[in-house]
Order: structure tokens, then C-alpha cells, then sequence
């Protein structure tokens, strides 16, 4: 009896007689009043910040006559109730709560941290005192608004959270259904690769009994229940054709869902997934290749490969680098979404086979290789630009170029490779490429005019030979001959800057004139494959 009224005589020390120096300049120094039957009203000391209520653990563990340890040092005050021990930490919003029978602990987080002032602990009141009630109920409840603590009916609510289980077949898998009466705080789930879903629940009682009154059906093989004090975990055995578990709370009711994807679904779903895919892959194919959007421009020569040398000594290399990279920069400038690819952007040294590797891993849609030509004596007469379809030639002039212009293989170090291009073989190198003939001699056609509108250069007219740098484009393409550096005239024309920058400008009114008419007939092609489809 005497250590009864102690404690209640401490109790009703009042807040006023402690000098608290508070954190917030926004905290107002309170008191709580504690209503109990029986009992005098007695005060706990507390404070109101920001409208949060916090009361000291100390005195509310006096009040309700529990046992309590006070560890100042290492600022932690540790609470017991009936065969658990709730540990408080200062400036931490994590309890520790242990039950002494088994020495298992688990965790609970306050909304706010705890506050140690003056070597006192305090901690939320609405917060705190719920759970003190769910852990050991008393039938205490705290009114925030009359700052009152008092034994009386508490609201009414659901004695269970989690109320029961149920699982549903549907077409893509199974539905999981974790019934519980009121809406989930935080959870977490996942599963392991041995077939065990985990779900726990912060916060959470289950109605043990009913639960294990649920027989698992179908791919749920066991289910066991673990309750905590501050959280409730499920574990489901679960059959392996499920390989994977995604939780979503359901909007219409507070049941936590899973959904149970099994291995048919799942590769159900990843071949709907790929065939998707794959028609996405098609369509962006068929609009890229209406797209004359990649034009790859081939100056010819470079490097250790001077080419042709004009009559006073202009290289062949140094004049096709100059048209190719001007004829890239008035496209860059000039059209919008057209990207250009060089073979080569300075003098070096590319081999004629990889020129059209380097068309085909940029996806080229049109593909120009730049040349001069010249005569066996200089200096000559013959003049004029020529344009050139790939093809066997069919004079023995284009022959003689193809054969000057192909024996810049004698600067590569394999030239085993271009043996198997014999007359025959030659050939069908040339039937493979009747997908883009009729292109490359629309081209052809297009771009000679132009250059016989814009320059004072005599069109020799489109041609055909067998040119290797050629072949292994995969695209429509033509080989121009710029004019002849083996004409004294010409070949001043073909060394200036003014002259280059013409002679790019026409190619560039072909490629624009080109352009539209190609774009028009593939979009026009697609259109009647539609309809005849």
C-alpha cells in the first residue's frame, strides 16, 4: 500500500514544477490528465508540438504501475508488460519490443522520433498508448483533443485485421486473397526461389483460428502463421509451376491481392510479349524503309591509294574527298532527318570491300561512291562527267575504268577474297542486287540530269560496269565519275574549292529530287500491300 500511494503521489507532480527545455521554439509546455476509477486525477507531464500530444514514459509507467528501467547513459528506458519488454530509445522513432518466453524481438516505428529532454523520454501519446492497449489491454484510451487519458469504452473496431485467405483461379494464373477488416498499413512480400512466399504485415493481428481452419488447394500447399507484436507474417508453400508473386492492395475493399503467375502463363504472356514485339519491329521496319533517312557517301581512294593523277599532278583522292564532304554538309544542313555516313572523312587508306560493310551496318538507303577518271595518255581530249550502275560492262571503255578504279585492291593485303568475283560469279553478284537495281537506275538517271543542269561539264550519260566497291552494298548505288583529271581544263575545275562545291551541289539537287520520288513510291507500295492484304 505504501508503494501504491508513492506512485500516485508522484503521479500528481504537475509539469509546471520541472523546467523543460523544450526543442521547439513551437512546443508548448502541457499537462495530461489521467482519469481512473477509484483514483484521484493525477497529471503526466507532456507537451504539445505542432499539434502532436507527446507524455513522458516514465510517468505514464508510474501512473499504470509498470515496471520500468532507466538507462540515462545510453538514453534508452525500457518498459515491462506482462511477458514482453518494450525498449525506448531518445531521438529514435523504433521500438524494440521483446517477448520474454521466446527472446524474439521485433520491431515497431512511432510516426515521430521519441524526444529526450532533461534525461526524460516522450513519445506520441495517441500512438503509444494504442499499442501499449494492443499488447496488454487495459481498457485505456487517450483523447487528444481533451488531453485525457482515462479507463472507459474504447471505439469500436474489428478484434482481427487479418480475417482469413482465399485463392482463385483465373486465365492468366491464380489470385491470392488476404482478407483483412480494415485498410494495410505497410507490407512486404517476396518469394523465394524454393517456392516459399513470405508476406508480412506491420502492424497487423490475424485471426489465428480461422486461418488454420483454411485447407490449401491447388498450388498453395501449406500455409503457417506467425504473430508478432507489432506484425503478422504468412508464409505459403507454394507448387512450383508458380514462378513469380506480385502484391497489390485492391482499391474496392482492404484485401491485400497476390497474383500467382505460373510457368505456362508466364510463357504464355513472353511469347505474346515477343510476337508484340516483333510486329513493333516490322512496322518501325516498313516506316524506316520509306525513309530515304541514311545516305552514305564514298569519296573514293585515300591514304597509300592516290588514284588517277591528273596532268599536273592532282590526286584523285584529295578531289573525291573534297565533293564527298561537301556534298555531306549541304545534306546535313539541308535535310531534315537525313543522316550521313562517310567511308572515309580524311586521307586514309579503306579497302573497297569494307566501304560496303560500312553501307550495311549503318543502314544505308542510298550509297554514292565518288571518282575521277582519266585516259591511258595525257593529256586528252575526253571530258565530261560519267555515272555508273553496277553491272558487267558492257563497252570496253567502262570495262577499262572498272579496271583502273578496281586495282586499288593491289594496295590491301588480302586480295584472295575478290578472285571468286569471275565473270560468272560477277553475275550473280549482280541478280542478288535486283532488289535495289530499279532504284539505283532511277537515281542514276535523276542525278545526271541534275548535274547536266548545274554544271558546264559534258554528261557522258549513265553507264554500267563491274566496280567492287560496289558489290557489297546492299542498297541502291551508283558510282559517279566526276570528270576527267587527265584534261588540263577539267582538272582545274576538279582541284578548286568553287568547282568542288558545284559539282557537290548538283549531286545534292539529285539526291533531294531523288528523295521525294522514292519516299512517294515506297509510301504509295505499303499502301497497295495494305489494301491487297
Amino acid at each position: 500500500m505504501k508503494m501504491l500511494r508513492f506512485w500516485r503521489l508522484l503521479c500528481t507532480v504537475l509539469v509546471l514544477s520541472l523546467s523543460i527545455q523544450l526543442q521547439s521554439a513551437d512546443a508548448q509546455e502541457t499537462a495530461v490528465t489521467v482519469q481512473l476509477e477509484n483514483r484521484p486525477v493525477s497529471y503526466l507531464r507532456s507537451f504539445d508540438s505542432h499539434g502532436v500530444i507527446y507524455v513522458s514514459v516514465s510517468d505514464y509507467a508510474s501512473c499504470f504501475a509498470l515496471p520500468f528501467v532507466n538507462n540515462t547513459l545510453r538514453e534508452k528506458i525500457e518498459l515491462r508488460l506482462p511477458g514482453l519488454r518494450i525498449k525506448v530509445t531518445g531521438e529514435n522513432p523504433y521500438l524494440v519490443i521483446t517477448d520474454t518466453g521466446t527472446n524474439v524481438a521485433s520491431v515497431y516505428q512511432l510516426p515521430v522520433s521519441v524526444l529526450f529532454v532533461d534525461s526524460v523520454y516522450y513519445v506520441p501519446a495517441t500512438t503509444f498508448v494504442a499499442l501499449v492497449e494492443r499488447l496488454a489491454p487495459s481498457g485505456i484510451s487517450f483523447s487528444p483533443g481533451d488531453r485525457l487519458l482515462r479507463k472507459g469504452p474504447i471505439a469500436p473496431g474489428p478484434k482481427f485485421d487479418i480475417t482469413g485467405i482465399d485463392l482463385e483461379e483465373k486465365l492468366n494464373g491464380y489470385l491470392l486473397t488476404i482478407k483483412a477488416s480494415r485498410k494495410l498499413g505497410d507490407f512486404e512480400a517476396f518469394r523465394r526461389p524454393d517456392g516459399w512466399l513470405f508476406v508480412t504485415i506491420a502492424d497487423a493481428q490475424a485471426d489465428m483460428a480461422a486461418l488454420s481452419r483454411y485447407k490449401p488447394v491447388g498450388v498453395l500447399r501449406r500455409i503457417l502463421t506467425f504473430q508478432s507484436p507489432t506484425s503478422v507474417q504468412l508464409t505459403f508453400q507454394l507448387s512450383a509451376d508458380v514462378v513469380a508473386a506480385d502484391p497489390f492492395l485492391d482499391e474496392k475493399s482492404n484485401d491485400l491481392l497476390i497474383a500467382l503467375h505460373t510457368k505456362h502463363e508466364v510463357e504464355k504472356a513472353e511469347l505474346e510479349r515477343k510476337q508484340q514485339d516483333q510486329m513493333r519491329e516490322k512496322l518501325e521496319l516498313q516506316r524506316s524503309q520509306s525513309k530515304l533517312d541514311v545516305i552514305v557517301i564514298d569519296a573514293g581512294h585515300g591514304g597509300k591509294d592516290p588514284g588517277t593523277i591528273g596532268v599536273k599532278g592532282v590526286r584523285e583522292k584529295d578531289v573525291t574527298l573534297g565533293i564527298a564532304l561537301r556534298l555531306g554538309r549541304l545534306i546535313e544542313r539541308n535535310s531534315n532527318g537525313v543522316k550521313v555516313v562517310y567511308t572515309r572523312k580524311t586521307d586514309t587508306f579503306v579497302e573497297l570491300d569494307r566501304r560496303g560493310q560500312i553501307a550495311n551496318e549503318t543502314s544505308g538507303k542510298l550509297f554514292i561512291s565518288i571518282h575521277c577518271n582519266s585516259t591511258e595518255r595525257k593529256p586528252s581530249s575526253a571530258n565530261g562527267f560519267e555515272i555508273y550502275l553496277l553491272r558487267p560492262g558492257k563497252t570496253e571503255s567502262a570495262i577499262r575504268i572498272a579496271e583502273v578504279e578496281n586495282a586499288a585492291i593491289g594496295y590491301e593485303t588480302d586480295q584472295e577474297r575478290y578472285k571468286k568475283l569471275t565473270e560468272e560469279n560477277f553475275i550473280l553478284v549482280t541478280m542478288r542486287q535486283s532488289a535495289f537495281a530499279k532504284y539505283s537506275e532511277r537515281f542514276a538517271e535523276i542525278a545526271a540530269s541534275d548535274m547536266a543542269k548545274h554544271l558546264n561539264i559534258q554528261n557522258s550519260g549513265v553507264k554500267q560496269a563491274g566496280f567492287y566497291v560496289l558489290v557489297g552494298a546492299s542498297m541502291p548505288n551508283i558510282l559517279v565519275e566526276a570528270g576527267y583529271l587527265s584534261n588540263r581544263k577539267e582538272e582545274e575545275v576538279l582541284k578548286s574549292a568553287q568547282g568542288q562545291e558545284r559539282i557537290a551541289e548538283a549531286l545534292f539537287r539529285g539526291i533531294e529530287d531523288y528523295k521525294v520520288e522514292y519516299e512517294r513510291a515506297m509510301s504509295e507500295g505499303r499502301s497497295a500491300a495494305g489494301q491487297g492484304r
